[in-house]
């Protein structure tokens, strides 16, 4: 598959001291996982990568469809969630912070709470039990290799803490697949990068949605550009993501 996808697959194994599959059957619940998060001896990026299953040319990403209509994004008036920074970062778990500052990362972005917009576009989604997030990244900013855990819809759905989880499918038990996609807030500049697996996100367009393979695909962005780059991140479950592609939303 060429050497760039051989060397991928080798620089995923961070020389992992704790074996993390191990580690992970031994959590029984939302509540085990979120409590093993906050534990210094554990790292959640070395152990998520450890549980991917991906390999260079597995399925990565695709677009799904459009949302359309006369709406323009904005920054005014957005809450922050968290920063840049790692100190006193909310969404950032102690078993990150030793890895991110050996190899001189920060957070990567700045999180904002969803706005009407945000929710907007999530309700026309379908989505039901989701988060919203707007991803703020700014000129010289990069975001580490890492693989996903939806931890932090975890924390912000507080039904979900005592409920079994789903180890094969890294969710609770009993629940509808869950999806995590990402909306284009603007169209793409000239500098963007995101990088899932060995496929590469440019090109895109206002209101492109795309979908992911969360569980498995190691994922990255920066941003050498000279603007700002936002996108609506949303988790959570829909019947019409599990169901639709090439759709085309008005709002």
């Amino acid at each position: 598959m060429g050497d760039k996808c051989q060397e991928l697959a080798r620089v995923m194994p961070l020389g992992h001291r704790i074996d993390y599959k191990k580690k992970y059957e031994q959590v029984e619940t939302v509540g085990d996982w979120l409590r093993l998060l906050k534990d210094p001896a554990f790292n959640w990026t070395e152990c998520m990568l450890a549980l991917s299953n991906y390999k260079p040319g597995d399925y990565t990403f695709e677009k799904i469809g459009e949302v359309n209509g006369d709406w323009i994004f904005s920054t005014d008036n957005l809450s922050l969630k968290a920063s840049e920074k790692l100190e006193g970062n909310k969404n950032v778990d102690i078993s990150e912070i030793s890895l991110l500052k050996a190899n001189n990362f920060d957070y990567g972005y700045k999180e904002y709470r969803g706005d009407e917009l945000a929710n907007k576009i999530a309700e026309a989604l379908g989505f039901t039990d989701y988060k919203v997030a707007i991803n703020v990244q700014e000129p010289g900013s990069m975001k580490n290799l890492h693989c996903d855990s939806l931890n932090g819809w975890y924390k912000d759905i507080e039904k979900l803490s005592d409920m079994p989880l789903d180890k094969s499918l890294k969710q609770p038990k009993g629940m509808k697949n869950l999806h995590r996609i990402f909306v284009a807030l603007t169209d793409w500049q000239p500098g963007w990068m995101w990088q899932f697996g060995t496929d590469h996100w440019c090109n895109w367009k206002k209101g492109d949605v795309i979908k992911f393979d969360w569980r498995n695909v190691p994922h990255s962005t920066a941003n050498a550009g000279y603007s700002t780059r936002s996108i609506l991140k949303i988790t959570g479950t829909s019947d019409f993501v599990e169901k639709n592609k090439n759709f085309n939303i008005a709002i």
